[in-house]
Protein backbone atom coordinates (compact mmCIF):
# COMPACT_ATOMS: atom_id res chain seq x y z
CA UNK A 1 0.00 0.00 0.00
CA UNK A 2 3.04 2.50 0.82
CA UNK A 3 4.77 1.55 -2.62
CA UNK A 4 1.57 2.05 -4.52
CA UNK A 5 0.98 5.53 -2.82
CA UNK A 6 4.43 6.90 -3.25
CA UNK A 7 4.67 6.01 -6.89
CA UNK A 8 1.50 7.61 -7.60
CA UNK A 9 2.65 10.70 -5.46
CA UNK A 10 5.36 10.64 -8.35
CA UNK A 11 3.27 10.18 -11.07
CA UNK A 12 1.01 12.99 -9.94
CA UNK A 13 3.66 15.66 -9.42
CA UNK A 14 5.67 14.37 -12.50
CA UNK A 15 2.73 15.10 -14.67
CA UNK A 16 2.01 18.06 -13.15
CA UNK A 17 5.42 19.68 -14.27
CA UNK A 18 4.91 17.60 -17.51
CA UNK A 19 1.79 19.77 -18.23
CA UNK A 20 3.30 23.14 -17.56
CA UNK A 21 6.05 22.40 -19.23
CA UNK A 22 3.29 21.99 -22.78
CA UNK A 23 1.23 24.53 -21.70
CA UNK A 24 4.32 27.02 -21.78
CA UNK A 25 5.48 25.42 -24.80
CA UNK A 26 1.96 25.46 -26.74
CA UNK A 27 2.44 29.59 -26.30
CA UNK A 28 4.46 31.73 -28.10
CA UNK A 29 7.28 33.00 -25.22
CA UNK A 30 8.92 36.27 -25.32
CA UNK A 31 12.29 35.89 -25.18
CA UNK A 32 14.42 38.06 -23.14
CA UNK A 33 17.93 39.06 -21.78
CA UNK A 34 18.67 41.85 -19.41
CA UNK A 35 19.49 44.37 -22.60
CA UNK A 36 16.26 43.25 -24.34
CA UNK A 37 14.15 43.63 -20.88
CA UNK A 38 15.57 47.14 -20.13
CA UNK A 39 15.09 48.64 -24.06
CA UNK A 40 11.59 47.32 -23.75
CA UNK A 41 11.11 48.89 -20.35
CA UNK A 42 12.86 52.45 -21.87
CA UNK A 43 10.07 52.74 -24.66
CA UNK A 44 6.83 51.02 -23.36
CA UNK A 45 6.88 52.06 -19.49
CA UNK A 46 4.28 54.78 -18.96
CA UNK A 47 6.81 56.84 -16.50
CA UNK A 48 9.21 57.35 -18.87
CA UNK A 49 6.67 58.22 -21.72
CA UNK A 50 5.30 61.01 -19.03
CA UNK A 51 8.93 62.19 -18.29
CA UNK A 52 9.41 63.02 -22.15
CA UNK A 53 5.95 64.41 -22.49
CA UNK A 54 6.94 66.70 -19.09
CA UNK A 55 9.86 68.19 -21.17
CA UNK A 56 7.78 68.73 -24.51
CA UNK A 57 5.45 70.80 -21.98
CA UNK A 58 7.96 72.76 -20.77
CA UNK A 59 9.42 73.73 -24.05
CA UNK A 60 5.88 75.23 -25.12
CA UNK A 61 6.15 76.86 -21.63
CA UNK A 62 9.36 78.35 -22.43
CA UNK A 63 8.08 79.71 -26.19
CA UNK A 64 4.43 81.07 -24.13
CA UNK A 65 7.14 83.05 -22.12
CA UNK A 66 9.49 84.11 -24.45
CA UNK A 67 5.99 85.49 -26.30
CA UNK A 68 5.35 88.35 -23.74
CA UNK A 69 8.40 90.14 -25.54
CA UNK A 70 6.54 90.55 -29.18
CA UNK A 71 4.31 92.72 -29.70
CA UNK A 72 0.52 92.15 -28.58
CA UNK A 73 -2.21 92.99 -30.88
CA UNK A 74 -5.89 92.82 -30.39
CA UNK A 75 -8.77 93.86 -32.53
CA UNK A 76 -11.87 95.45 -30.33
CA UNK A 77 -15.00 96.01 -30.70
CA UNK A 78 -17.33 98.06 -28.38
CA UNK A 79 -21.53 99.31 -28.67
CA UNK A 80 -22.65 101.65 -25.97
CA UNK A 81 -26.10 102.79 -25.52
CA UNK A 82 -26.55 106.32 -23.57
CA UNK A 83 -28.94 106.17 -21.33
CA UNK A 84 -28.18 109.94 -20.28
CA UNK A 85 -26.17 112.55 -21.77
CA UNK A 86 -23.10 113.99 -20.60
CA UNK A 87 -23.71 117.51 -19.76
CA UNK A 88 -21.09 119.80 -20.71
CA UNK A 89 -20.11 123.33 -19.17
CA UNK A 90 -17.78 126.20 -20.74
CA UNK A 91 -16.73 129.23 -19.15
CA UNK A 92 -17.74 132.95 -20.96
CA UNK A 93 -20.26 130.94 -23.36
CA UNK A 94 -18.79 130.86 -26.91
CA UNK A 95 -18.17 135.01 -26.19
CA UNK A 96 -21.85 135.46 -25.67
CA UNK A 97 -21.09 137.14 -22.20
CA UNK A 98 -18.18 137.86 -19.97
CA UNK A 99 -15.01 139.23 -21.40
CA UNK A 100 -14.72 137.94 -24.66
CA UNK A 101 -15.78 140.40 -27.58
CA UNK A 102 -17.69 139.41 -30.41
CA UNK A 103 -16.25 141.49 -32.74
CA UNK A 104 -12.49 139.50 -32.94
CA UNK A 105 -14.10 137.13 -35.14
CA UNK A 106 -14.90 137.15 -38.74
CA UNK A 107 -18.21 136.51 -40.18
CA UNK A 108 -18.32 133.27 -40.55
CA UNK A 109 -17.13 132.62 -37.03
CA UNK A 110 -19.76 134.57 -35.46
CA UNK A 111 -22.66 132.77 -37.21
CA UNK A 112 -21.05 129.39 -35.50
CA UNK A 113 -20.60 131.05 -32.36
CA UNK A 114 -24.63 132.45 -32.79
CA UNK A 115 -25.89 128.82 -33.46
CA UNK A 116 -24.37 127.45 -30.17
CA UNK A 117 -25.68 130.18 -28.40
CA UNK A 118 -29.37 129.81 -29.10
CA UNK A 119 -27.82 125.66 -28.52
CA UNK A 120 -27.25 126.30 -25.14
CA UNK A 121 -29.37 128.91 -24.12
CA UNK A 122 -28.59 131.95 -21.80
CA UNK A 123 -24.98 131.84 -20.11
CA UNK A 124 -23.69 133.67 -17.41
CA UNK A 125 -20.29 134.47 -17.17
CA UNK A 126 -19.78 131.95 -14.80
CA UNK A 127 -20.15 129.32 -16.85
CA UNK A 128 -23.10 127.49 -14.85
CA UNK A 129 -25.12 127.13 -18.02
CA UNK A 130 -24.34 123.74 -19.64
CA UNK A 131 -25.14 121.64 -22.70
CA UNK A 132 -25.72 118.50 -23.32
CA UNK A 133 -23.58 116.06 -25.70
CA UNK A 134 -23.31 113.28 -27.47
CA UNK A 135 -25.43 110.90 -29.25
CA UNK A 136 -27.73 107.27 -28.67
CA UNK A 137 -25.70 104.70 -30.14
CA UNK A 138 -22.09 105.17 -30.14
CA UNK A 139 -19.97 102.18 -31.83
CA UNK A 140 -16.39 101.91 -31.74
CA UNK A 141 -14.16 99.03 -33.48
CA UNK A 142 -10.32 99.22 -34.14
CA UNK A 143 -6.70 97.57 -33.12
CA UNK A 144 -4.47 98.02 -30.61
CA UNK A 145 -1.10 97.63 -30.63
CA UNK A 146 1.66 97.14 -27.46
CA UNK A 147 5.48 96.16 -26.82
CA UNK A 148 7.18 95.92 -23.97
CA UNK A 149 10.57 97.88 -24.40
CA UNK A 150 11.98 97.59 -21.19
CA UNK A 151 11.04 95.35 -19.13
CA UNK A 152 13.74 93.26 -17.09
CA UNK A 153 11.60 91.25 -14.74
CA UNK A 154 10.44 89.21 -18.13
CA UNK A 155 13.70 88.79 -19.60
CA UNK A 156 14.61 86.84 -16.23
CA UNK A 157 11.46 85.33 -16.62
CA UNK A 158 12.82 83.81 -19.85
CA UNK A 159 15.68 82.43 -17.91
CA UNK A 160 13.41 80.81 -15.38
CA UNK A 161 12.25 78.83 -18.32
CA UNK A 162 15.12 77.61 -19.75
CA UNK A 163 16.06 76.11 -15.86
CA UNK A 164 12.82 74.56 -15.97
CA UNK A 165 13.33 72.71 -19.50
CA UNK A 166 16.69 71.59 -18.25
CA UNK A 167 14.87 70.63 -14.91
CA UNK A 168 12.17 68.36 -17.27
CA UNK A 169 14.91 66.68 -18.85
CA UNK A 170 17.42 65.95 -15.84
CA UNK A 171 14.02 64.46 -14.03
CA UNK A 172 13.38 62.62 -17.25
CA UNK A 173 16.73 61.27 -16.91
CA UNK A 174 15.97 60.27 -13.13
CA UNK A 175 13.34 58.34 -14.20
CA UNK A 176 15.16 56.35 -16.46
CA UNK A 177 17.79 55.87 -14.11
CA UNK A 178 15.19 54.79 -11.54
CA UNK A 179 13.78 52.34 -14.09
CA UNK A 180 16.80 50.96 -15.24
CA UNK A 181 17.64 50.05 -11.66
CA UNK A 182 14.22 48.57 -11.10
CA UNK A 183 14.12 46.39 -14.23
CA UNK A 184 17.93 45.57 -13.29
CA UNK A 185 16.72 44.51 -9.58
CA UNK A 186 13.63 42.26 -10.89
CA UNK A 187 15.20 40.70 -13.36
CA UNK A 188 17.70 39.46 -10.85
CA UNK A 189 14.95 38.32 -8.81
CA UNK A 190 13.09 36.49 -11.69
CA UNK A 191 16.70 34.55 -12.68
CA UNK A 192 17.05 33.53 -8.97
CA UNK A 193 13.50 32.55 -8.37
CA UNK A 194 13.39 30.58 -11.74
CA UNK A 195 17.04 29.24 -10.71
CA UNK A 196 16.08 28.13 -7.11
CA UNK A 197 12.42 26.28 -8.82
CA UNK A 198 14.85 24.53 -11.22
CA UNK A 199 16.87 23.57 -8.45
CA UNK A 200 13.90 21.98 -6.47
CA UNK A 201 13.15 20.50 -9.34
CA UNK A 202 16.32 18.51 -10.13
CA UNK A 203 17.01 18.11 -6.38
CA UNK A 204 13.08 16.10 -6.58
CA UNK A 205 13.87 14.29 -9.48
CA UNK A 206 17.65 13.16 -8.18
CA UNK A 207 15.44 11.94 -4.81
CA UNK A 208 12.82 10.17 -6.33
CA UNK A 209 15.89 8.15 -8.47
CA UNK A 210 17.08 7.38 -4.75
CA UNK A 211 13.68 6.56 -3.34
CA UNK A 212 13.37 4.26 -6.30
CA UNK A 213 16.67 2.53 -5.72
CA UNK A 214 16.22 2.25 -1.48
CA UNK A 215 12.22 0.42 -2.36
CA UNK A 216 14.31 -1.89 -4.84
CA UNK A 217 16.68 -2.68 -1.72
CA UNK A 218 14.16 -3.21 0.46
CA UNK A 219 12.43 -5.18 -1.59
CA UNK A 220 15.23 -7.66 -1.67
CA UNK A 221 16.22 -6.97 1.91
CA UNK A 222 19.20 -4.82 1.56
CA UNK A 223 17.83 -1.85 3.00
CA UNK A 224 15.29 -1.26 6.12
CA UNK A 225 12.01 -0.32 6.21
CA UNK A 226 13.19 3.12 7.79
CA UNK A 227 15.17 4.08 5.03
CA UNK A 228 12.12 3.76 2.51
CA UNK A 229 10.09 6.14 4.78
CA UNK A 230 12.94 8.68 5.25
CA UNK A 231 13.26 8.28 1.55
CA UNK A 232 9.35 9.10 1.17
CA UNK A 233 9.47 12.20 3.65
CA UNK A 234 12.44 13.75 2.40
CA UNK A 235 10.83 13.71 -1.27
CA UNK A 236 7.70 14.94 0.17
CA UNK A 237 8.89 17.91 1.88
CA UNK A 238 10.25 19.01 -0.95
CA UNK A 239 7.21 19.85 -2.75
CA UNK A 240 5.92 22.90 -0.75
CA UNK A 241 9.65 23.93 -1.53
CA UNK A 242 8.91 23.60 -5.38
CA UNK A 243 5.46 25.07 -5.19
CA UNK A 244 6.72 28.30 -2.67
CA UNK A 245 9.97 28.84 -5.74
CA UNK A 246 7.33 28.25 -8.02
CA UNK A 247 4.97 31.09 -6.80
CA UNK A 248 7.99 33.51 -6.27
CA UNK A 249 8.58 32.87 -10.34
CA UNK A 250 5.36 34.26 -11.18
CA UNK A 251 5.58 37.38 -9.00
CA UNK A 252 8.50 38.39 -10.06
CA UNK A 253 7.41 37.39 -13.70
CA UNK A 254 4.83 40.02 -13.18
CA UNK A 255 6.76 42.24 -11.47
CA UNK A 256 8.93 42.57 -14.24
CA UNK A 257 6.37 42.82 -16.90
CA UNK A 258 5.01 45.70 -15.12
CA UNK A 259 8.51 47.73 -15.08
CA UNK A 260 8.61 46.73 -18.99
CA UNK A 261 4.79 47.97 -19.60
CA UNK A 262 3.84 44.68 -21.42
CA UNK A 263 0.65 43.01 -20.73
CA UNK A 264 0.51 40.26 -17.96
CA UNK A 265 -0.70 37.40 -19.80
CA UNK A 266 2.66 37.77 -22.56
CA UNK A 267 4.94 34.60 -21.16
CA UNK A 268 8.47 34.97 -20.23
CA UNK A 269 11.44 33.15 -21.04
CA UNK A 270 14.88 34.51 -20.09
CA UNK A 271 17.82 33.49 -21.39
CA UNK A 272 20.67 32.13 -19.08
CA UNK A 273 21.34 31.59 -16.03
CA UNK A 274 22.53 33.65 -12.18
CA UNK A 275 25.54 31.02 -13.03
CA UNK A 276 26.73 32.81 -16.12
CA UNK A 277 27.31 35.84 -14.44
CA UNK A 278 29.91 33.88 -12.52
CA UNK A 279 32.57 34.67 -15.38
CA UNK A 280 31.98 37.93 -16.37
CA UNK A 281 30.47 40.03 -13.14
CA UNK A 282 33.74 40.61 -11.32
CA UNK A 283 35.04 42.30 -14.78
CA UNK A 284 33.31 45.57 -13.26
CA UNK A 285 35.66 47.17 -11.36
CA UNK A 286 34.47 49.99 -8.87
CA UNK A 287 35.19 53.15 -9.96
CA UNK A 288 37.88 55.39 -8.11
CA UNK A 289 35.71 58.44 -9.11
CA UNK A 290 33.18 58.46 -6.23
CA UNK A 291 32.57 62.83 -7.10
CA UNK A 292 28.72 62.74 -7.45
CA UNK A 293 29.13 64.10 -11.12
CA UNK A 294 26.45 61.93 -12.79
CA UNK A 295 24.08 62.17 -9.42
CA UNK A 296 20.67 62.68 -10.82
CA UNK A 297 19.14 64.10 -7.28
CA UNK A 298 22.68 66.36 -6.86
CA UNK A 299 22.00 67.88 -10.25
CA UNK A 300 18.18 68.57 -9.89
CA UNK A 301 18.61 69.94 -6.62
CA UNK A 302 21.44 72.50 -8.39
CA UNK A 303 18.94 73.07 -10.88
CA UNK A 304 16.11 74.10 -8.41
CA UNK A 305 18.52 76.18 -6.67
CA UNK A 306 19.18 77.81 -9.93
CA UNK A 307 15.77 78.14 -10.61
CA UNK A 308 15.22 80.46 -6.88
CA UNK A 309 18.89 82.07 -7.97
CA UNK A 310 16.48 83.41 -10.86
CA UNK A 311 13.35 83.95 -9.07
CA UNK A 312 15.17 86.31 -6.18
CA UNK A 313 17.36 88.27 -9.57
CA UNK A 314 13.51 88.51 -11.00
CA UNK A 315 12.40 90.12 -7.69
CA UNK A 316 15.08 92.62 -7.43
CA UNK A 317 14.58 94.02 -10.76
CA UNK A 318 11.11 95.05 -9.81
CA UNK A 319 12.42 97.82 -8.37
CA UNK A 320 13.43 98.72 -11.85
CA UNK A 321 11.27 101.29 -14.53
CA UNK A 322 9.66 99.30 -17.57
CA UNK A 323 9.05 100.72 -21.12
CA UNK A 324 5.78 100.02 -23.02
CA UNK A 325 4.93 101.71 -26.13
CA UNK A 326 1.29 101.41 -27.53
CA UNK A 327 -1.02 102.37 -30.48
CA UNK A 328 -4.22 102.06 -30.93
CA UNK A 329 -6.64 103.04 -34.01
CA UNK A 330 -10.29 103.04 -33.52
CA UNK A 331 -12.75 104.13 -35.66
CA UNK A 332 -16.05 105.97 -34.38
CA UNK A 333 -19.63 106.24 -35.21
CA UNK A 334 -22.07 108.24 -32.55
CA UNK A 335 -26.01 107.83 -33.85
CA UNK A 336 -29.77 108.39 -32.29
CA UNK A 337 -31.43 105.89 -34.77
CA UNK A 338 -30.41 102.32 -36.46
CA UNK A 339 -29.97 103.46 -39.82
CA UNK A 340 -26.55 101.63 -40.02
CA UNK A 341 -25.61 102.80 -44.15
CA UNK A 342 -25.79 106.25 -43.25
CA UNK A 343 -24.10 105.82 -40.17
CA UNK A 344 -20.72 108.40 -40.51
CA UNK A 345 -17.08 106.60 -38.78
CA UNK A 346 -14.34 108.70 -37.96
CA UNK A 347 -10.93 107.69 -37.48
CA UNK A 348 -9.10 108.02 -34.23
CA UNK A 349 -5.37 106.55 -33.56
CA UNK A 350 -3.30 106.96 -30.42
CA UNK A 351 0.83 106.74 -30.05
CA UNK A 352 2.55 106.37 -27.35
CA UNK A 353 5.04 105.28 -24.57
CA UNK A 354 4.41 104.57 -20.90
CA UNK A 355 7.10 105.08 -18.11
CA UNK A 356 6.20 103.10 -15.29
CA UNK A 357 8.62 103.63 -11.81
CA UNK A 358 7.69 101.36 -8.98
CA UNK A 359 7.85 103.46 -5.87
CA UNK A 360 5.43 102.05 -3.16
CA UNK A 361 3.12 99.12 -3.08
CA UNK A 362 3.20 98.16 0.66
CA UNK A 363 6.72 96.48 1.44
CA UNK A 364 5.42 93.25 -0.72
CA UNK A 365 8.55 93.41 -3.29
CA UNK A 366 11.43 94.01 -0.06
CA UNK A 367 9.29 91.10 1.92
CA UNK A 368 9.17 88.89 -0.84
CA UNK A 369 13.16 89.37 -1.74
CA UNK A 370 13.54 88.52 2.13
CA UNK A 371 11.50 85.71 1.63
CA UNK A 372 13.61 84.30 -1.29
CA UNK A 373 16.88 85.00 0.56
CA UNK A 374 15.87 83.05 3.35
CA UNK A 375 14.98 79.71 1.29
CA UNK A 376 18.26 80.63 -0.70
CA UNK A 377 19.86 79.87 2.84
CA UNK A 378 17.97 76.85 3.14
CA UNK A 379 18.85 75.02 0.30
CA UNK A 380 22.57 75.69 0.87
CA UNK A 381 22.28 73.74 3.78
CA UNK A 382 19.91 71.52 2.46
CA UNK A 383 22.70 70.60 -0.26
CA UNK A 384 25.16 69.92 2.23
CA UNK A 385 22.97 67.01 3.60
CA UNK A 386 22.14 65.94 0.52
CA UNK A 387 25.74 65.39 -0.91
CA UNK A 388 26.43 63.87 2.52
CA UNK A 389 23.68 61.08 2.26
CA UNK A 390 24.80 60.21 -1.26
CA UNK A 391 28.35 60.05 -0.19
CA UNK A 392 27.49 57.67 2.64
CA UNK A 393 25.39 55.70 0.31
CA UNK A 394 28.55 55.16 -2.18
CA UNK A 395 30.63 53.74 0.83
CA UNK A 396 27.85 51.71 1.63
CA UNK A 397 27.18 50.32 -1.39
CA UNK A 398 31.02 48.69 -2.18
CA UNK A 399 31.61 47.85 1.32
CA UNK A 400 28.08 45.70 0.18
CA UNK A 401 29.83 45.06 -3.31
CA UNK A 402 33.19 43.70 -1.10
CA UNK A 403 31.30 41.30 1.33
CA UNK A 404 29.13 39.83 -1.76
CA UNK A 405 32.11 39.16 -3.35
CA UNK A 406 33.37 37.83 -0.20
CA UNK A 407 30.63 35.81 0.25
CA UNK A 408 30.53 34.35 -3.37
CA UNK A 409 34.44 33.29 -3.51
CA UNK A 410 32.73 31.33 0.03
CA UNK A 411 29.97 29.69 -0.99
CA UNK A 412 31.47 28.67 -4.81
CA UNK A 413 33.91 26.42 -2.03
CA UNK A 414 31.28 25.23 -0.27
CA UNK A 415 29.39 24.02 -3.38
CA UNK A 416 32.15 22.13 -4.29
CA UNK A 417 32.95 20.38 -0.77
CA UNK A 418 28.72 19.76 -0.63
CA UNK A 419 28.73 18.11 -3.40
CA UNK A 420 31.86 15.95 -3.29
CA UNK A 421 30.55 14.82 0.52
CA UNK A 422 27.35 13.80 -1.06
CA UNK A 423 29.22 11.71 -3.76
CA UNK A 424 30.96 10.06 -0.91
CA UNK A 425 27.93 9.51 1.31
CA UNK A 426 26.19 8.12 -1.63
CA UNK A 427 28.85 5.65 -2.31
CA UNK A 428 28.98 4.95 1.59
CA UNK A 429 25.56 4.36 1.12
CA UNK A 430 25.27 1.70 -1.79
CA UNK A 431 28.17 -0.32 0.13
CA UNK A 432 26.28 -0.57 3.57
CA UNK A 433 28.45 1.83 4.89
CA UNK A 434 26.43 4.54 5.90
CA UNK A 435 23.37 5.68 6.84
CA UNK A 436 19.98 7.06 5.43
CA UNK A 437 20.51 10.26 7.80
CA UNK A 438 23.56 10.69 6.69
CA UNK A 439 22.74 10.92 3.03
CA UNK A 440 19.37 13.13 3.19
CA UNK A 441 22.07 15.25 5.14
CA UNK A 442 24.15 15.59 2.81
CA UNK A 443 21.91 16.08 -0.32
CA UNK A 444 20.32 18.84 2.23
CA UNK A 445 23.69 20.70 2.51
CA UNK A 446 24.28 20.37 -1.34
CA UNK A 447 21.04 22.38 -1.55
CA UNK A 448 21.48 25.01 1.09
CA UNK A 449 24.71 25.75 -0.66
CA UNK A 450 23.71 25.95 -4.25
CA UNK A 451 20.96 28.31 -2.75
CA UNK A 452 23.46 30.27 -1.01
CA UNK A 453 25.36 30.61 -3.97
CA UNK A 454 22.83 31.67 -6.23
CA UNK A 455 21.82 34.43 -3.18
CA UNK A 456 24.91 35.97 -3.41
CA UNK A 457 25.30 36.18 -6.22
CA UNK A 458 22.44 38.28 -7.11
CA UNK A 459 22.90 40.28 -3.78
CA UNK A 460 26.03 41.25 -5.51
CA UNK A 461 24.23 42.26 -8.83
CA UNK A 462 21.89 44.11 -6.76
CA UNK A 463 24.38 45.89 -4.87
CA UNK A 464 26.18 46.75 -7.98
CA UNK A 465 22.30 47.94 -9.80
CA UNK A 466 22.17 50.63 -6.44
CA UNK A 467 25.78 51.97 -6.69
CA UNK A 468 25.00 51.98 -10.81
CA UNK A 469 21.94 54.19 -9.30
CA UNK A 470 23.66 56.30 -7.17
CA UNK A 471 26.60 57.13 -9.17
CA UNK A 472 24.33 58.31 -12.70
CA UNK A 473 26.07 55.63 -15.11
CA UNK A 474 26.99 52.10 -15.74
CA UNK A 475 30.03 50.78 -13.88
CA UNK A 476 30.40 48.30 -16.58
CA UNK A 477 28.70 46.31 -18.80
CA UNK A 478 27.80 42.39 -17.83
CA UNK A 479 27.12 40.16 -20.83
CA UNK A 480 26.02 37.31 -19.86
CA UNK A 481 26.25 35.23 -22.64
CA UNK A 482 29.90 36.35 -23.36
Amino acid sequence: MMKAKSILLVTVVCGLFRLSAATAQQRDSLEIDLNTALEIALSENPTVKVADMEITKKQYAKKSVFGTLLPEINLIGQYQRTIKKQTMYMDNGFGLGGDVDPDQFDEDEQKILGVLGKLMGPSDSDGNEGFRVGRRNVYSGGVNVSLPLVVPSLWKNVQMSEVDIQLAMEQARSSKINLVNQVTKSFYSLMLARDSYLLFKETYATDSINLENIKNKYEQGIAPEYDVITAEVRLQSLIPSILQAENMMKIAELQLKMLMGIDSEVPLKVIGTLNDYDEVMFDAIIPADTSLMGNSDLKQFDLQTDKVQKLYEMQKLQYAPSLVSSFHYTYISQNNDFKFKDYKWDPYSVLGITLSVPIFNGGQRRYNIKQTETQLFQLRYQRVDLERNLKLAVKNNIDLINKNVKQIMATQSSVKQAKKGYEITLKRYETGLGTIVELNTAALAVTNAELQYKNAIYDYLAAKADLEKVLGYKIAPIDSEN
